[in-house]
């Protein structure tokens, strides 16, 4: 059996193609890709698809497509750490980029900013079920008062659901199972499947993403989606590789998802959600060319040491800002890659991780956590352009350097782990396939880590 796997990416349009060997394995058989043709998507996704058509017919497709950047998802909750923080979370499991997040009541200055973005997706969130019911529905009738064109997904009180219909009746609105319908009860998938549904409809309409429908029979799944679920297989099908960081960076936007089961530790308080076994976050303003100055922000804030401070990094990542596609061409150029991805690297992990930090009590000193304890996490992996392509980078020295946070709180990032890269670029086309071969994809994918040199 032979299978083809292409993901259509902002940039390029990446393909595979894969044979099962007479012991059940996948092996690699081609590669292709294609500047993605962003003004019809179907060119780009034909190219890839016929180079690798001509080693053989397929048995089988899969794609994805994160080819405009993502839907763009705005948050309203009500307490920041709680149903906001969920929908945020629900947000970025989905496959989406959450752009805005707002907390309580929605103020005049709140819809305005959301009316200059116009996010594809607000997701409506609040209130347990039969708990708060003032916040819902007066942020529905704020909502209601707007001229925003956006879908709204309700995933709030179910108890005040029929006002919230009726105040939006105009609006595009889809209602859904509460987010949290009791606080140690997070309920995120309800709104997760709304949210990829408003994905196929609004991505696949235009931009010849229909074609490509028409022409395979086949809906794309998103990117990230299929990364997080992949992340899932991962450790359904390798128990063994132990918890892992996956970061995947671009030009544009650092991802990271982390693989992660909370335990309980004696002394130890924890504040807020239960964290999820799988989490991502999407870091918007972090990348290698398109973000390369929030980049070399970062680096002067985190770390100021590494900062060259000279006019040629400046012109540097003012090059690659205004001209993605630029690669460096000189070992200088390549050391300021460099410290640009140490830079995008520590500060998505330091807004992934948790924190945690010492209280007196009349018991003693407790430890009160907020967020994910990553500290013991055994395996860190580097996909995306950069870290596939760049064999003797390794990002362990910028993660280990993280201590405290603003408040003098402690970074519960990795204190350790083996870093191994992607190098063939193959994770993005093998968590398609994992759609429908999870244990074969992620041998393979396991397989095909390299450790840094």
């Amino acid at each position: 059996m032979t299978l083809i796997s292409i993901d259509i990416g902002s940039t390029w349009t990446k393909g595979a193609m894969f044979a099962f060997s007479a012991q059940g394995q996948l092996e690699l058989v081609a590669r292709a890709a294609h500047p993605t043709t962003v003004d019809n998507l179907s060119r780009g996704f034909n190219a890839v698809f016929e180079a690798l058509a001509a080693n053989g017919d397929a048995d089988q497709l899969f794609y994805s497509s994160s080819a405009k950047g993502g839907l763009a998802v705005a948050a309203v909750g009500i307490v920041p750490e709680i149903t906001a923080e969920m929908a945020r979370i629900t947000a970025h499991s989905a496959g989406a980029k959450l752009t805005q997040s707002f907390a309580y009541e929605l103020t005049n200055a709140d819809i305005a900013a959301l009316q200059e973005s116009n996010p594809d997706i607000i997701l409506l969130a609040g209130g347990s079920d039969g708990g708060n019911a003032r916040y819902p529905v007066e942020n529905a009738r704020k909502l209601a008062h707007s001229t925003l064109a956006s879908t709204i997904v309700y995933a709030g009180n179910s108890h005040v659901r029929d006002d919230v219909q009726q105040i939006l009746a105009g609006f595009d609105l889809i209602c859904v199972d509460n987010l949290l319908p009791t606080l140690d009860c997070p309920n995120p998938e309800p709104a997760r499947k709304a949210i990829r549904d408003v994905f196929l409809s609004k991505i696949i309409a235009g931009k010849g993403l229909d074609e490509i429908v028409r022409a395979t029979g086949r809906e794309p799944s998103p990117t990230p989606y299929a990364l997080y679920e992949y992340c899932k297989y991962i450790g359904t099908f390798a128990p063994e590789f132990g918890e892992f960081l996956l970061i995947d960076m671009g030009g544009a936007t650092t991802d990271v998802y982390s693989f992660h089961e909370e335990t309980n530790v004696p002394g130890t308080v924890r504040r807020g959600l239960p964290e999820p076994r799988i989490k991502r976050t999407v870091e918007g303003d972090l990348g290698m060319r398109v973000s390369a100055r929030a980049a070399a922000e970062a680096l002067r804030a985190l770390a100021p040491s590494d900062d060259p401070a000279d006019a040629e990094f400046d012109r540097y990542v003012s090059k690659v800002t205004t001209a993605p596609e630029t690669l460096p061409n000189n070992p200088e150029e390549m050391h300021y890659d460099t410290l640009l991805a140490q830079a995008n690297i520590a500060a998505s992990l330091m807004r992934h991780a948790g924190r945690a930090h010492e209280v007196c009590t009349a018991d003693g000193l407790v430890t009160m956590q907020t967020g994910r304890d990553l500290t013991r996490v055994s395996q860190i992996v580097g996909t995306g352009g950069y870290l596939a392509n760049t064999p003797g980078f390794n990002p362990s020295r910028s993660i280990s350097r993280l201590g405290a946070d603003a408040q003098g709180k402690r970074i519960l990032s990795p204190r350790g782990g083996q870093y191994r890269r992607d190098p063939d670029y193959l994770f993005p086309l093998l968590a398609n396939i994992a759609k429908g071969h999870p244990a074969a994809a992620v041998q393979k994918g396991l397989q095909s880590l390299t450790p840094a040199s």
